[in-house]
């Protein structure tokens, strides 16, 4: 039987199952009556509103007639109203009302209006105040009230769930539970922030959410500048139809619109190319507390090329960084999803969640923080899915592979180029002369084998490569680190090189494990990364060769490698360090490639089925030299 209110003559009918909780309090509303003969509920239409806000609390099917008819209400000066996206509270001047009134979440006093504005995610708590004191609210006010409880009750739900009924064949990964549950809240959600922890894969749920959602293209993605080569190569890995461009620092032109799907940008170069990044399908903004501050022109940029979205469009940030004791920072990004308003605006939101007072000088700060609580509850039923590590820690493989890939510094690949030409050339003459001596082909087994004699040599050359590759990153590699440890957590580096280790050392609390370090030295930098919190001992550096075997370093979760080894073997050992007994959660093992560089070069190498290389000179490679040896042949172009 179906559960329905209509209106029969002059009166209003409910007709449903019987349901005690249901009976009880429909018996509560004024003038009901239970008709024996057609066993159905009638009441006067005078009390049609608390019999609408009745049948679509229990979900009843409510015909048009009910919906549309209005019994005519005298204003009495002390109401609630709805306009907009915003609720309107108005009242003779009382001292305890007004009080009571400062305590709805994201409550503002309106000149225009000469009333008290809430936001309609407020509406529940401005229902109980005006109950409280007796002030009318407008039916439909109290009927959006029951409605916004289920759909808020179902997002709150949604943003802890653990996996979702989601299918994108399109896309070449196989998405975990917890990754499925993050595509359904966002792409339900529309505007959301991705708050995962880092290492959960925020960008590879973006990238399914856009691809799942109809009509998403063209897409924009805003993140730092480090990263722009890195989105392009995430998605070449993940959706390699999809045509995507990047926008280079110091680029003199876009390209047209209609030649790609997606296109990246850094935050340094949003506000030159923000016309021209406007009006498309969706806007991704990695790494969004890069717009925390509300003056800074980026984030001015970014709130508005967001706003020029259509209203089915996707808008995302994503941020591994949860509601701190800085909620300000916030304020910003809500506003770039166009959510601020849910949360009473700007300055709702600061008395609200920031406990915004004015100093003596008469200047406001916003730097506190109230109502966290309240606060988490609030993004997660608008616009906010978050999941640790802790929590998903029985779906991660225990260790994670990911490489990045960063556009090094302009200076430094100067030099990295130089260096590069100045190998090959060498390289070439030397295989010249060898054939010569050896009356063969440069290309000859004879002289290859010749070659790999001298390759010690050769190695030491190739170091200088893997030295300047480092150096040209190492602005990309800080600004990594330290979103890390402003996220509370430690960080284990890898380096080759004596001088790459000591400067992130010095960088992050000098903590270091290298050559030349006697064991009671060694033992205290242990000590130290392991047992101090992070704000005194957030980051170890350790030498690869020197450190790839004996130690414990559990206290972090995070290993990045600024260099990397010629072999599995070795890199392996160096990460291993920390995916070891007593380590409590998921390694993330993060490779920073410089683009165009060794590093792509090295890694292929080891990512080549992670066991032996197959080479073009006697069989396997299995060995350093053997690993220089092809980078040499291709260097060479043999």
């Amino acid at each position: 039987m179906i559960s329905t209110l209509r209106i029969v003559d002059d009166q209003l009918v409910l007709d449903f199952p019987y349901d005690k909780e249901q009976v009880d309090e429909i018996k509560k509303i004024a003038g009901s009556k239970w008709d024996k003969i057609s066993k159905v509920w009638r009441l006067p239409v005078t009390s049609i509103e608390d019999a609408r806000i009745f049948a679509v609390r229990h979900g009843f099917v409510v015909e048009n007639e009910v919906l549309t008819f209005s019994v005519p209400k005298k204003r009495t000066g002390r109401q609630v109203s709805m306009e907009g996206d915003w609720l309107y509270l108005e009242f003779p001047y009382e001292r305890v009302i007004i009080k009571a009134v400062k305590q709805v979440p994201g409550i503002t006093w309106n000149s225009a209006k000469k009333a008290w504005r809430a936001p309609k995610s407020s509406v529940s708590e401005v229902i109980a105040w005006a109950e409280k004191f007796s002030i009318d609210v407008d039916a439909d006010i109290r009927i959006y009230s029951e409605l916004a409880k289920k759909e808020v009750g179902k997002l709150i739900e949604a943003s802890r769930s653990t996996d979702a009924e989601i299918s994108i064949p399109s896309l070449r990964a196989d998405l975990l539970p917890y990754q499925r549950a993050g595509v359904a809240y966002a792409s339900n959600a529309k505007r959301a922030f991705i708050a995962d922890e880092m290492g959960l894969g925020k960008t590879l749920q973006a990238i399914a959410t856009i691809e799942y959602v109809w009509d998403s293209y063209p897409a924009v993605v805003v993140c730092p500048p480090s990263l722009v080569l890195n989105w392009k190569a995430e998605y070449n890995r993940w959706l390699p139809e999809r045509r995507v461009e990047v926008i280079r620092p110091g680029a003199k032109e876009m390209p047209d619109e209609g030649t790609y799907d997606v296109i990246v940008v850094g935050y340094s170069n949003l506000s030159k190319w923000e016309k021209q990044l406007s009006k498309h399908r969706s806007y991704v903004f990695d790494e969004s507390h890069y717009c925390k501050t509300t003056t800074a022109k980026r984030t001015k940029s970014a709130q508005k090329i967001a706003k020029s979205a259509p209203k089915d469009g996707l808008v995302l940030c994503l941020t591994g960084t949860p509601v701190t004791n800085r909620p300000a920072e916030y304020a910003s990004q809500l506003e770039i999803l166009g959510q601020l308003k849910e949360f009473g605006g700007l300055w709702g939101f600061y008395r609200r969640y920031c406990n915004a007072f004015q100093d003596s000088y008469g200047q406001w700060n916003i730097s506190g923080h109230s109502h966290l609580d309240e606060l988490n509850d609030r993004l997660r039923g608008t616009c906010y899915i978050r999941r640790t590590k802790d929590q998903v820690l029985s779906e991660l493989p225990p260790v994670i592979h990911s490489p990045i890939l960063v556009e090094g510094n302009a200076t430094a690949m100067n030099e990295y180029r130089k260096a590069e030409k100045d190998i090959v050339d060498y390289l070439v003459q030397r295989a010249k002369e060898l054939a010569e001596e050896l009356g063969q082909s440069p290309r000859s087994a004879a002289v290859i084998a010749r070659i790999k004699a001298e390759s010690n040599e050769t190695l030491v050359r190739l170091s200088v490569l893997r030295r300047l590759s480092a150096k040209a990153k190492m602005a990309s590699i800080e600004e990594w680190v330290q979103s890390r440890i402003d996220d509370g957590k430690k960080v284990v580096i890898a380096a080759h090189h004596r001088d790459i280790v000591d400067d992130l050392a010095r960088k992050f609390g000098n903590l270091r494990i290298q050559g030349g370090m006697d064991v009671a030295e060694v033992e205290q930098q242990k000590k130290k990364f392991q047992e101090l919190p992070v704000e005194d001992a957030p980051v170890i550096v350790l030498s690869i060769q020197a450190a790839k075997t004996g130690h414990t370093l559990t206290a972090a979760q995070d290993i990045l490698f600024v260099e990397l080894p010629w072999t599995p073997a070795d890199l392996d050992q160096t990460f291993s360090r920390l995916h070891r007994l007593g380590q409590k959660g998921s390694v993330t093992v993060t490779y920073a490639l410089t683009e165009g560089t060794i590093d792509e070069e090295i890694y292929d190498l080891i990512e080549r089925k992670r066991s032996v290389v197959n080479a073009a000179v006697d069989g396997v490679i299995t060995d350093d030299n053997d690993g220089a040896i092809k980078l040499i042949l291709d260097l060479m172009g043999i």
